[in-house]
């Protein structure tokens, strides 16, 4: 395996359809609240396809199974479902969360707009231009038109003292970007 994989929208929901499935054969319940390039694919059909799918579940161990079980049979990646993205949720992941799909023995979550924004910017991997314009596409999707709005977005999830000077860097180079879009467009 070594070309890139990318999960594209019809294939997340067939994996996820696979998760029910192997929970309904155990008799359980699921919850997954996803997060990442996989919201901006379920939620606003803003790209295509993404790497992984970054999420928190429940019951963690239990589908933690079931994604090695899936991955193996299907020859991806045993990270295609992960919680690497822990680090970045909060209680403020979970106050509001918008409800994609519920299967049998799965519901499906994906954080609010406003909260992977706010995720994005803390993360500030400006190396990747996939994020760059999931950054400015979220933006534009919020109205997001200067820094103390986008300021007032992640101080509203996050706790300004972990904000990192690169995120106001971060900020000011997407703004920028939409002002010559528009610009452009004019």
């Amino acid at each position: 395996m070594n070309k890139q994989f990318y999960l594209e929208k019809e294939e997340i929901w067939e994996n996820l359809w696979l998760v029910n499935e192997e929970l309904k054969k155990r008799e359980m319940q699921g919850e997954i609240l996803i997060a990442g390039g996989a919201s901006m694919c379920l939620m606003f059909s803003a790209r295509s396809a993404t790497k992984d799918i970054d999420a928190i579940y429940e019951p963690k161990s239990v589908i933690n199974d079931i994604v090695a079980k899936i991955a193996l049979e299907k020859e991806m990646p045993q990270s295609w479902l992960n919680d690497s993205i822990k680090g970045f949720m909060n209680e403020k992941a979970y106050e509001k969360k918008k409800h994609l799909k519920s299967f049998s023995h799965l519901k499906i979550y994906s954080v609010m707009p406003e909260y992977l924004l706010a995720m994005k910017l803390m993360a500030s991997r400006m190396d990747s231009e996939t994020d760059k314009k999931d950054i400015i596409f979220l933006m534009k999707k919020l109205s997001v038109d200067t820094g103390e709005k986008a300021n007032q977005i992640i101080e509203s999830a996050f706790n300004p003292k972990y904000i990192l000077p690169k995120t106001r860097y971060v900020i000011e180079e997407c703004l920028a970007e939409i002002e010559n879009e528009m610009k452009a467009q004019n």
